[in-house]
């Protein structure tokens, strides 16, 4: 298989098993705390996966690997679930898609320019996103609006922040070191918020396994690996692969209903992530023909 595709598959990989989290955890999680879901899910790899984190990396990189972990596992998780279980419908997968739109501000903010279909693609993946999920019927929560929002921003930051500090790792070491510092702060977090264990039923411990070991370990060990590869503003669009699959699983396994203008809802994200892939691409070709 060619090199290229591998990545951009790996890199896709992540976000389509991403976007189990919230048909998954609404069916067979339901009401359950989700301090405890977080800290499970990624307690259950972090068990396996430190082992394979070398002393040697640990003293090396450990206050790199500290910081990326508080972002990109321990505080994006809890905002992440606390907003899924104060939030309506899809409003947190809408407020959380702003990732793209955010990575590109921050980019901008170090210095980095925005081509303007960057910025296009992004705005419209918002809106996609919104037309395929949305249904507030009730007033939001602004707490959970603001940690919705706040997920986006600190996985924003935790993906910059890998893309330039990262490089000396591995990506399977990279990935075992975040989730085990992850594992012991979320638990440490479920602990001290003195809610009790929720019960879980049999289905329940599925879905723990299904978001814990796949959606923790290897989904973010192949995004971490693709980092190697696809530019990080294009990585981040992939993440608005993440709702679509919310709503097809939704539409699969809890007899939701697929309207026309969310089928128009997934073209527009669609087009949004294929022109933000495309864009630099056709920059470069114009510059390599001058």
């Amino acid at each position: 298989m060619n090199n290229t595709l591998l990545h951009w598959l790996l890199a896709a990989f992540a976000p389509i098993v991403w976007g189990s989290t919230y048909f998954v955890t609404q069916k067979w999680l339901p009401g359950a705390d989700p301090v405890w879901v977080a800290a499970v899910r990624v307690g259950i790899p972090a068990v396996f996966m430190v082992w394979l984190v070398p002393l040697r990396v640990w003293r090396e990189f450990g206050v790199r690997l500290l910081m990326m972990s508080a972002l990109n596992i321990t505080l994006f998780t809890s905002l992440l679930f606390y907003s899924i279980s104060t939030l309506p419908g899809g409003v947190a997968a809408t407020l959380v898609s702003t990732l793209p739109l955010q990575v590109i501000v921050l980019r901008f903010l170090m210095g980095k320019g925005a081509e303007p279909a960057h910025v296009i693609a992004a705005l419209g993946g918002v809106a996609g996103v919104g037309m395929l999920l949305w249904r507030a019927d009730a007033p939001l929560d602004v707490s959970g609006v603001t940690a919705a929002l706040a997920a986006a921003f600190v996985m924003a930051s935790g993906i910059l922040l890998a893309s330039q500090y990262s490089a000396d790792i591995q990506p399977l070491q990279l990935t075992a070191a975040q989730i085990s510092l992850g594992g012991v702060c979320l638990f440490v977090l479920a602990i001290l918020s003195g809610h009790p264990f929720p019960e879980v039923t049999d289905e329940g411990v599925f879905a723990m396994l299904w978001m814990g070991p796949v959606g923790m370990g290897v989904a973010y060990w192949s995004w971490f690996r693709a980092m190697r590869s696809v530019p990080v503003h294009k990585l981040a669009f992939l993440g608005l692969l993440n709702p679509v699959v919310a709503v097809f699983g939704g539409v699969l396994l809890m007899e939701e209903v697929l309207s026309g203008g969310q089928v128009v809802a997934m073209v527009i994200i669609l087009a949004c992530i294929l022109c933000a892939q495309l864009a630099g691409r056709r920059q470069a070709g114009t510059k390599s023909a001058a």
